[in-house]
């Protein structure tokens, strides 16, 4: 070692015109090297990506309940196939596969109602609508198919894929904070929504578990704690691209009102004036909407 560290000195006592060379190869090797065994987000960048793996999810402000003046249960659905929605489905990181690996992969839970209190096993999950269906295999492809010596009758079972999963039905809460003087929201779950057709009948819209979208007081795993650290496309920068946290946060997405808490807990075209008009029970979630809307303004209206 100590003759090592004399030769170097010498080296560089006699090139120290070669000084800011040597400096800079030195250096350069240094960047490779460590560049080898960071982790980006995607291998497809000349650059490593770490950002949104560093990312943290920022815990909402602490809420009293004294400070809570009005507040309202929402449910909406969000379309993946709106244009302003198809981010969700970017090719590279769609949400309907993250939250299926993530629930077949136990890493968060989901629940078979929206009160979060019975939770479907990962099993239960992945039969979700599964039905089975009779097939017939054919011994000879060339002989006659309607010859019931020439097939066998087998039988597959029919499942759920995430691709099944192009809407979302989201459910939150809008506060008024007295204290703060403003309204704001919070998301409390979301529901992956189906629609699954049984031997060839279209059973409806369903919902596909429900998942909590925040930590709760037993600190599980939650949707946030996932987002966080997942990307989705940016339309207007490569370089900025944002999370799925950020989407939901900063409400990015476009969707429709479907529900509003009432005593009956029924959506909107559960009640008879708007079971059989799909227009009136659009209507209905727009004046929800601006009520929404102008409810921050009408409290402290004198």
């Amino acid at each position: 070692m100590e003759i090592g560290n004399y030769l170097l000195r010498w080296y560089l006592m006699y090139n120290k015109k070669n000084m800011k060379k040597i400096v800079f190869v030195l250096l350069l090797i240094g960047a490779l090297y460590h560049t080898s065994d960071a982790q980006g987000v995607y291998d497809d960048f000349i650059y490593t990506r770490q950002a949104v793996q560093e990312r943290k999810v920022i815990p909402w402000p602490y809420l009293r309940e004294a400070d809570v003046f009005w507040v309202k249960r929402i449910t909406r659905i969000i379309d993946t196939r709106e244009k302003q929605n198809r981010p969700m489905q970017w090719a590279k990181n769609p949400l309907n596969l993250i939250l299926y690996k993530a629930i077949t992969e136990g890493k968060i839970i989901a629940y078979i109602n929206d009160s979060f209190t019975s939770q479907y096993t990962v099993e239960q999950y992945q039969k979700f609508f599964s039905y089975p269906k009779p097939v017939k295999n054919l011994i000879d492809p060339n002989g006659d198919p309607e010859d019931p010596t020439n097939f066998t009758m087998d039988t597959i079972q029919i499942k759920l894929t995430s691709a099944d999963v192009v809407r979302y039905k989201i459910l939150e809460d809008w506060i008024f904070d007295k204290k703060e003087s403003r309204m704001f929201v919070r998301i409390i779950g979301i529901a992956p929504v189906v629609a699954p057709l049984i031997e060839g009948a279209d059973i409806g819209l369903q919902d596909w578990g429900y998942l909590k979208y925040h930590e709760d007081q037993n600190n599980e795993f939650d949707c946030r704690e996932l987002f966080v650290n997942m990307e989705v496309f940016n339309r207007q920068n490569d370089a900025a691209r944002i999370t799925y946290d950020d989407w939901f946060e900063q409400r990015l997405f476009s969707s429709y009102i479907i529900k509003e808490a009432n005593q009956e807990d029924m959506a909107i075209n559960g009640f008879a004036e708007f079971k059989d008009s799909p227009v009136a029970a659009m209507l209905e979630g727009e004046r929800i909407k601006n009520d929404l809307f102008e409810r921050e303004h009408d409290l402290w209206e004198f």
